[in-house]
């Protein structure tokens, strides 16, 4: 019988603590165990030393490396996907779901897919290697002749190691962000950004976030949805809020505007097959009226999050991907808001929590709400 195999991957410094993310809020709203749908929840980078780090100054270093470089992403790639090559049978469906950082490796979960397919349960030594091979495409810059042969390389390995290209039903990300640390963002990768094998993708992006580490990075939406490679249903919406007001994390009594890009995730995911339970759903929405999760509310707290030491990083310049001119560049944030782009979707809940919000929005963005 064919089964949804659902992975979960936290953000940055995010585990499963009170302060509880969407990520952890939605785990815990599915049914899972079961024939019908297996789930695994991943914590963030820097919560976890890498195995190996025994001592505890090196425990301590590789976490601290873990918030400011990114260091243990690879790792994070590595469990995730060893996770869906040990569940996968013919016929299953992959569900990925991700905030900030992790958004970042469940899509670069779907591109070593992408690229590699799914390699053969027993082969699990080879996952570092086909890791290694996706993250060296970015090694070869405007080489196209070493492009050429990573991808080569890629489609010989797919036939003789893989046993199937599973289908990719369904990517949700809240936030996703462009630095895989805070200090540098070391990977570039192949099919990231429009994975034409992710049937249906559903992006919650915050307006509000300025921070100079936590730019957006949006997927490519196509010039002519009828004519593009990439996912075959795919959408980006804006909502109210910095990037902890998207994804959770924050204290529960002052998590509502957190529960709109909650809310919708659930909507869609269900619409597309995720097997959820009523009653946790309805808990972790707040609609029980038990107090322990908050629900919804257009007047909900917003959160300010440059503040403090943040504001020194305004002024550091930062290596961002220039995807007009596929260049790394370096710039100051200065603190720049967001750009929103032209007929983009954005949640009632912005229109619902300040009349300032259409004055910064497209003239022409288009209005959407969770049924």
């Amino acid at each position: 019988m064919p089964k949804n195999i659902v992975v979960c991957c936290d953000g940055t410094a995010n585990e499963f603590a009170e302060d509880r993310t969407n990520v952890i809020k939605l785990y815990s709203a599915l049914t899972h165990d079961t024939d019908a749908q297996v789930a695994y929840y991943h914590p963030g980078i820097g919560t976890m030393e890498p195995f190996g780090a025994l001592s505890p100054i090196t425990r301590t270093l590789t976490r601290v490396l873990g918030m400011a470089v990114g260091y243990g992403l690879e790792y994070d790639i590595r469990d995730a996907y060893v996770f869906l090559m040990q569940s996968y049978q013919p016929g299953d469906s992959v569900f990925l779901f991700g905030f900030s950082r992790g958004a970042f490796t469940v899509r670069a979960v779907a591109s070593l897919i992408r690229m590699y397919g799914m390699i053969r349960k027993g082969n699990e030594p080879l996952v570092p290697y086909a890791i290694r091979m996706l993250t060296g495409i970015q090694r070869a810059g405007a080489n196209q002749e070493a492009a050429k042969t990573y991808f080569d390389l890629a489609s010989e390995f797919k036939r003789t190691m893989s046993c199937a290209d599973p289908r990719m039903r369904f990517v949700g990300v809240w936030d996703t962000v462009s630095s895989v640390g805070w200090i540098e963002n070391p990977l570039h990768l192949p099919y990231e950004a429009n994975n034409p094998d992710i049937e249906i993708g559903r992006h919650a992006v915050s307006i509000d976030e300025r921070r100079a580490f936590f730019r957006s990075h949006l997927w490519q939406l196509p010039a002519n949805p009828a004519t593009a490679r990439g996912p075959r249903d795919l959408q980006q919406v804006w909502f109210p809020g910095v990037h902890c007001d998207i994804g959770g994390g924050y204290p529960e009594q002052t998590s509502g505007l957190s529960k709109y890009a909650l809310g919708w995730m659930l909507q869609e995911a269900k619409a597309a097959g995720l097997i959820v339970d009523a009653g946790k759903e309805a808990e972790v929405l707040g609609l029980t009226g038990t107090g322990k999760y908050v629900p919804a509310a257009p007047d909900a707290f917003r959160h300010e999050s440059l503040k403090g030491w943040w504001n020194i990083a305004e002024f550091i310049p930062k290596r961002h991907w220039n995807w007009k001119t596929s260049k790394w560049e370096h710039r100051m944030n200065l603190y720049r808001r967001r750009t929103i782009p032209p007929k983009s979707l954005v949640h009632d809940a912005a229109y619902l929590q300040s009349p300032d919000y259409q004055k910064r929005l497209p003239a022409d963005a288009v209005r959407v709400s969770t049924r």
